[in-house]
């Protein structure tokens, strides 16, 4: 069976995490291993992910920019089973907020309010399914809203309310589909990187279960720790408590000491460094 290690971030934005996943599956791959990269859940802005939109016009599939990188590094096959659900988001008109800036600044922060576009796979049936949420792709300016629309059709998206896609996002289902993918990428593979979504400790429930180390990742820092059991406790407590707030990764540190903690340099581009090989020796040694 693969080792599968979780990587998640401490901070929603630039964590670090993409990089230091990338280095680290670079590196483990140079010493003979069998890599995979998993990304459960991907979310971009389409305004700011240009290399993103052109890949997902070469490919016809939502794509986002962690997937995208990961795909030209060839520790993705698939796109679209290694990210099963993608969403892309736009940022809506200022003007349509006259009067509520506090508003329009509010939803330029909250993901599914910005949320234009969409995909889910089913890794079962390898059903490929696209949605445009017009409830936001109304907030957009004339110029965006053109693009988006040109993009949907290209993919073939079809309406869905926004709606559906959040009961979706917490419903139990989804634990359940996320892990037949996760299945799929285990067979001829012998680590698996899993890496999470903005600042959440997982990308959801079940691969907590599954996984033999999780390391948090901040700008210079990286947290590793081994027992996940500990860690799925007080993700039960944090969730009971703070429902989907309780996700965050910053509601960890303070109550849990890492085994070990990694020291990453400032780099211009990702690539295997010390740490990275710290990192992956850890990993084969503790899993």
């Amino acid at each position: 069976m693969s080792r599968i290690v979780l990587i998640a971030g401490l901070i929603p934005y630039e964590s670090g995490k993409t990089w230091f996943t990338l280095s680290s599956a670079l590196y483990a791959r140079k010493q003979g291993l069998m890599v995979k990269v998993f990304k459960p859940v991907a979310g971009h802005n389409l305004w700011y992910s240009p290399l993103a939109v052109k890949e997902t016009l070469k490919l016809k599939l939502l794509v986002g920019n962690d997937v995208t990188i990961y795909y030209k590094n060839n520790l993705v096959e698939e796109p679209a089973i290694a990210n099963p659900i993608s969403i892309a988001t736009a940022p809506p008109d200022p003007l349509i907020y006259s009067g509520r800036i506090d508003d329009y600044m509010r939803d330029l922060e909250e993901t599914y309010s910005t949320t234009v576009l969409s995909r889910i796979t089913n890794c079962n049936s390898k059903a490929i399914n696209h949605h445009v949420h017009l409830e936001n792709l109304e907030k957009t300016t004339p110029e965006v809203k053109k693009f988006i629309v040109k993009l949907a059709s290209l993919l073939k998206a079809e309406e869905y309310p926004l709606l559906k896609l959040v009961n979706y996002m917490f419903s139990s289902s989804v634990n359940e589909d996320l892990d037949k993918c996760l299945e799929h990428l285990e067979k001829n593979s012998e680590l698996v990187f899993v890496e999470s979504f903005n600042d959440a400790i997982t990308p959801y429930h079940g691969v907590v279960e599954k996984a033999g180390l999780i390391a948090i990742v901040a700008p210079s820092r990286v947290l590793v720790y081994e027992d996940t059991e500990k860690i799925r406790e007080l993700l039960e407590r944090n969730t009971e408590k703070l429902g989907f707030e309780g996700f965050r990764a910053k509601y960890f540190i303070d109550k849990l000491k890492p085994d070990i903690v990694l020291n990453t340099e400032f780099a211009s581009k990702p690539s295997p460094r010390r740490a990275h090989a710290e990192f992956v020796n850890y990993i084969l040694r503790k899993t």
